[in-house]
């Protein structure tokens, strides 16, 4: 019986060489950089909508508690590195300090790279209505959206930049 190609005792040795493996891993280091940053952008985006759909959510909870337990209930953000935003039926419930005041509380901690950029505070009387308009900006890399309430206590999310895939220009 005569050996053949690739049979043991042929001679010919299957597998790769160090330089074939060198080759294959420079080309999935350069693949690898490639894909990296849009998946950055992509985290990001999704960390912002996060944010801004939780914003909207939690103004809305805030409306529904005013005309439920039929008093006053304040958002109070707070915007800069640190930035955070409490719902509570008290006013002047920091959100900084972890209070026992706040029925609602998020901040920076809950959406890593995202920044609040501006925010003001806001009141929902026992009708569900606002005392003043809402316009609050959060931002992460180069994308931004804003949440605003409307004179009828409605929360709305838009993009500053122009429409969306999720969110109609401001």
């Amino acid at each position: 019986m005569k050996a053949g190609p690739g049979t043991p005792g042929s001679g010919c040795k299957r597998g790769f060489t160090l330089v074939e493996i060198m080759v294959a891993l420079a080309l999935l280091a350069v693949l690898a950089s490639i894909a990296v940053p849009p998946a950055t952008r992509l985290l990001e985006r999704h960390r912002l909508q996060a944010a801004a759909q939780t914003l909207a959510a939690d103004l809305a909870e805030a409306r529904f508690e005013a005309v439920r337990r039929r008093q006053p209930v304040h958002m109070a953000p707070q915007a800069g590195t640190d930035w955070c935003w409490s719902v509570a039926t008290t006013p002047g419930c920091d959100c900084r300090q972890a209070p026992d005041c706040a029925l609602r509380q998020h901040g920076a901690g809950d959406f890593r790279g995202v920044r609040l950029e501006r925010a003001g505070a806001l009141v929902f009387s026992a009708e569900g209505l606002p005392d003043a308009p809402l316009g609050a900006r959060l931002a992460a890399g180069e994308e931004a959206l804003e949440v605003s309430v409307g004179p009828m206590g409605r929360a709305r999310i838009c993009s500053p930049e122009g429409a969306s895939v999720h969110f109609p220009a401001c």
